[in-house]
């Protein structure tokens, strides 16, 4: 492999954003393999013509980026990514809102930056594009008779067959798709949907444990979940000594407001524990750390008026002067450091989104534990990181009654099962990280398709992961 050549919706990070996971982990895949990345700069031009793009090298890679038109931030991505696509690949047809020109604008989008990647391309560079945001562009550069190695990675869920074709483009989508060398999933049922409806609408064959072939191409499908940077500085003596001192028991939760990120579940999760607990009372708060605009418009000022009423709501029943059961704050009002240092000091971690791929916060939360009294880690079975980090009390979001029992589970967990859950935790988050990720990757890549004995990860054989009882 002369070059590696990444692809993503956006090489700078979100403006006055610490929380850009997806970007730091890139960052350091694009600084190990001294990559060209091509992507979004963040920025909407003021012209509705078309900016050109701009190159610039820096340590550990060269960066290629441009503005968004605001025809194409309207329509490609406000539009057929957050309002078609998004809701369909996280299972809620029901919240898409389709119109034509959307989809036409995606497809010109991708053709303009296919052909901005084209030029820059040598022999043997191999691309990897990440995420449906530039889902088209493998099918653009080979009709341009380009053959290097393509891979992608879905970092969102893929949707079970009858919620994909609720797209009316499903089948150009998923053709596009097949052009791909290589497409890596976050789990087990992603792979397993995706291979389903790829054997139901089309024919194809199993060629090998791990690879297909469609339209006579053969494909290499892997289970590889994304990981972050195992060596991120997360303790901030400051805002460590800024919490060390809060008297209750931390419960913590971090979120962009949208229609699956299971906040209101997650409250009511919290009053219904403080209704059968009442023992809890004045010694525990939920810091419930809200992203309220992200890049999600479908539903998020709705979201936040009921959330920040229901929070009022068990405040007003269950506070009083000193204390609230519930602390709503917005994620602009936490730097990164301190958001660490809760995580450090919390005795209980909530992720629980009703449909997720990545959920790398918690993978973030056990990094930032201390190894010698850790907190507990709350997990929705609905994340593809679920299949992972198995140690983790795993919660089905949806149940308010199942979900409040684990958290009484995890506040009275004793510290040697604290520990044992903590350690093998951490193991799996150092062992996978963002460089096994894309090592394992890349080799799936460049491997032989057809002869593959890439060890991908398999989803944990059904069992109890966690019994429910009272610790002492």
């Amino acid at each position: 492999m002369s070059r590696l050549i990444i692809l993503s919706n956006r090489c700078e990070p979100y403006a006055n954003s610490s929380d850009d996971m997806l970007f730091h982990t890139l960052s350091e895949i694009s600084r190990k393999y001294n990559a060209l990345w091509f992507g979004w700069n963040g920025n909407i031009s003021v012209s509705k013509r078309k900016q050109p793009y701009r190159q610039v090298k820096s340590e550990g890679g060269e960066k290629v980026s441009w503005d968004l038109s605001p025809g194409e931030y309207d329509n490609f991505y406000q539009g057929y990514i957050h309002k078609v696509l998004w809701p369909v690949f996280h299972n809620r047809p029901d919240l898409a809102e389709y119109k034509r020109e959307y989809f036409i604008s995606w497809k010109s989008y991708s053709r303009d930056v296919g052909n901005k990647v084209i030029p820059f391309l040598k022999n043997n560079d191999v691309i990897w594009v990440h995420d449906y945001h530039l889902l088209p562009v493998a099918r653009i550069i080979r009709e341009e008779h380009v053959e290097n190695k393509i891979g992608f990675f879905l970092h969102q869920p893929f949707p079970p067959g009858d919620v994909l074709r609720s797209v009316p483009e499903h089948d150009w989508l998923i053709q596009s798709l097949l052009h791909y060398d290589c497409i890596g999933f976050q789990s087990s049922g992603d792979i397993n949907n995706f291979i389903s409806y790829v054997f139901r609408y089309y024919r194809a064959w199993r060629i090998s444990k791990d690879a297909i072939k469609v339209n006579n191409h053969i494909i290499k499908v892997c289970v590889l979940p994304c990981g972050i940077d195992k060596n991120t500085e997360f303790h901030n003596q400051q805002e460590l000594n800024n919490v060390r001192h809060y008297h209750r028991q931390i419960i913590i939760s971090n979120d962009i407001v949208n229609e699956i990120s299971g906040v209101d579940y997650r409250l009511q999760a919290m009053k219904k524990f403080l209704e059968l607990y009442p023992q809890y009372l004045r010694d525990v708060s939920l810091l419930q750390i809200s992203d309220p605009s992200g890049e999600y418009p479908a539903s998020t000022t709705d979201m936040s008026s009921r959330l920040e009423r229901l929070c009022g709501e068990i405040n007003g029943q269950y506070g009083d002067l000193s204390w609230y059961p519930i602390n709503y704050i917005h994620n602009h009002q936490c730097t990164k450091a301190m958001i660490f240092a809760l995580y450090n000091k919390a005795r209980v971690a909530m992720f629980t989104p009703l449909s997720e791929g990545m959920s790398l916060g918690a993978k973030e939360f056990i990094l930032a534990q201390d190894g010698d009294d850790p907190g507990v880690l709350l997990l929705s079975a609905l994340t593809g990181t679920a299949e992972i980090l198995t140690e983790a009390v795993i919660v089905n979001p949806y149940d308010v009654c199942d979900t409040s029992e684990a958290l009484h589970s995890a506040l009275m967990m004793p510290l040697h099962e604290r520990k044992r859950r903590h350690s093998q935790l951490l193991n799996k988050v150092k062992r996978y990280d963002c460089h096994w990720w894309a090592t394992e990757f890349l080799a799936a890549l460049c491997g032989d398709a057809e002869n593959s004995h890439r060890t991908v990860l398999r989803k944990p054989q059904p069992g109890p992961n966690f019994q429910r009882r009272s610790f002492s």
